[in-house]
């Protein structure tokens, strides 16, 4: 078995939304695994506090405050990017969620909560692929994998946009994977299930709720943010080099109820 495949020493990834949760451990799983990780996080604090982690790690580690629903940003991140590491050769979309605000029925909810949703969620991987996506083309290599969730693939009543802009996300993905893969780069999208410490924490999800989904797990337990980051490495690996506009669902085979 050549485990050398999923060596990622050398390489450089951007990590979005890095300094905490999902995003920090995938920065930190990538780094295990020998990649520079570049922190793109609006959060200055928990953007620094991340790349700190990456270099006690050994790899070089670069925070770069950006917001990626605004394109002067991520192509500010992407250049700096270069400029400081030569290359792209990861790019992680994991900026994303949504707001208290945004759990609310459909007969209520505002224009601005929808736009800034699904901005957050959808129109940032669009941006930071096509911007990632014209210097890996230059380089005729390259990797992006979309976070996306498990709530995309079923009904998620009073928290519509969080839902159809994850939804997007897949399409997205596997529109990218068709339209660049003749330069060599490869996209695709992992949709993880509950994840614990979840967003909001148990306080907005209900620590009964989170029990209950516990119990229906065939696997006894719900996911890890480490779970997550190490499919991560897969699929940023040579070992997964024949594997393209995907979207890997990351849930314990827990059954899928809103």
């Amino acid at each position: 078995m050549n485990l050398a495949k999923f060596d990622l020493t050398g390489k450089t990834a951007i990590v979005t939304g890095g300094g905490r949760g999902i995003g920090k451990s995938i920065c930190l799983t990538l780094a295990k695994a020998g990649a520079n990780i570049v922190v793109a996080n609006r959060d200055v604090v928990t953007g620094e506090a991340t790349a700190r982690e990456v270099r006690d790690i050994g790899k070089k580690s670069l925070a770069i405050p950006t917001d990626v629903c605004i394109r002067d940003q991520v192509e500010q991140l992407m250049n700096k990017t270069v400029a400081t590491f030569g290359a792209i050769d990861i790019l992680v979309n994991n900026a994303g969620g949504h707001t208290l605000e945004a759990m609310v029925p459909v007969l209520e909810m505002s224009e601005g909560i929808w736009d800034s949703v699904v901005n957050l969620n959808l129109k940032s991987v669009f941006l930071c692929s096509q911007a990632a996506a014209k210097i890996m083309v230059k380089q005729k290599k390259g990797t992006i994998i979309n976070i996306s969730s498990w709530y995309s693939f079923m009904p998620i009543p009073v928290c519509i946009p969080y839902g159809a802009s994850k939804a997007g996300v897949n399409n997205l993905t596997q529109t990218l994977a068709h339209e660049l893969g003749q330069y060599n780069i490869r996209v695709n999208a992992i949709a993880p299930g509950v994840i614990l410490p979840i967003g909001g924490g148990a306080e907005v999800v209900g620590n009964e709720i989170l029990e209950g989904r516990r119990k229906m797990s065939p696997l006894g337990r719900l996911g890890t943010p480490e779970d997550v980051g190490w499919a991560v490495v897969f699929l940023a690996s040579d070992a997964a080099s024949y594997i393209d506009g995907q979207v890997l669902t990351i849930d314990g085979a827990l059954p899928r109820l809103p």
